[in-house]
């Protein structure tokens, strides 16, 4: 275990300010839970990929989570890394993921970690835990599936997220 990388602002665009990383993700669900929310250090705000698109003329309500999601810490100089935590809210639509993997940047590619352990946190807002053997890298992916996908509880909510270095 190590110290806990945490965040300068970052926008929700992927850019950061400073030496702290700036947030990204595969999709967020209104203008609101957008990445740097996770990097605020308000547990109050969140990423989320939860939306909820009224009923027009033609259209039908919909809200129906995606079978998988990422979200990305990226750094503009390289950090050792041994594993990230993410305070996931579950209650309503929201649960924790099905799995998660965690992946970084080689250089060249994404690249899974080696020896990654999961613990999961047993109440809302509690950090789950993700280590895995140190690696040196500008940017870590945590790619997580829904318990519920393409229904209207399977979304993900994340209000922090932190890499462990070390």
């Amino acid at each position: 275990g190590g110290a806990a990388a945490t965040g300068a602002a970052a926008s929700g665009s992927g850019t950061g300010t400073g030496s702290g990383p700036a947030a990204d993700a595969s999709y967020s669900g209104a203008p609101t839970t957008v990445p740097a929310m996770m990097l605020d250090g308000r547990p109050d705000t969140a990423w989320s990929n939860y939306y909820d698109k009224p009923a027009t003329a033609n259209i039908k309500a919909v809200s129906v989570s995606d079978r998988e999601d990422w979200v990305s810490l990226s750094w503009p100089e390289p950090q050792r890394l041994s594993g990230m935590q993410a305070s996931f809210t579950t209650g309503g639509p929201m649960a924790l993921p099905a799995s998660a993997t965690v992946s970084f940047w080689d250089g060249h590619r994404l690249v899974p970690v080696r020896n990654l352990t999961i613990t999961w946190a047993t109440a809302s807002g509690e950090a789950t835990t993700f280590t895995f053997d140190p690696v040196t890298t500008r940017s870590v992916r945590l790619t997580m599936t829904s318990k519920a996908p393409g229904t209207g509880s399977g979304f993900l909510q994340i209000s922090e997220l932190q890499a462990v270095t070390g």
